[in-house]
């Protein structure tokens, strides 16, 4: 069967989508298209890695990292990436043994970036540096995020969750 090459990289791009939205260790947003006439080569993809809940001594607070990196098959140089944080408390656990269950959100981020796609990361913080809540109790924390492409055009929402940690204060 002939399949045009136009055609075959159309199924390549969305496989490739397909298979990073199963990956474990990261979430996938995507597809984003450039209004163009070769819009259907286009494709941005976007990943999360979610880094553990720390104190941090220059937030003052107890903030997690959401790092975003984007790619491209075509010609979408950068993307607005709107990444939704929060930062979620489990009661109990102790150093070493963070406890599990739901997370109670005790803080949260809505941010937007420009995100370019040619894979470098873009840092996101929860709750936000400009943030007036502060987080200083000894706890379990996870961090969680859920992340859309907004421009060029809307994408699909991916959402990637990190690990649970006991943070000493």
């Amino acid at each position: 069967m002939y399949v045009p090459s136009q055609t075959a990289r159309r199924c390549a791009t969305l496989t490739a989508t397909a298979l990073l939205a199963l990956t474990a260790t990261t979430a996938t947003a995507a597809p984003a298209r450039a209004p163009s006439a070769a819009a259907v080569r286009d494709v941005a993809v976007c990943t999360a890695q979610v880094d553990n809940p720390h104190f941090s001594n220059g937030a003052g607070s107890v903030i997690f990292k959401a790092r975003m990196s984007c790619t491209t098959n075509g010609n979408v140089p950068e993307v607005n990436l709107r990444v939704w944080g929060t930062l979620g408390a489990v009661s109990g656990g102790s150093p070493g043994h963070p406890a599990q269950g739901p997370p109670v959100p005790a803080a949260a981020s809505d941010q937007t970036q420009t995100v370019p796609t040619n894979g470098q990361q873009v840092t996101y913080y929860t709750p936000a540096p400009d943030a007036p809540k502060k987080i200083t109790g000894s706890g379990t924390y996870v961090g969680s995020v859920t992340f859309q492409i907004v421009a060029p055009a809307p994408g699909t929402v991916g959402r990637q969750q990190g690990t649970y940690v006991y943070v000493q204060r």
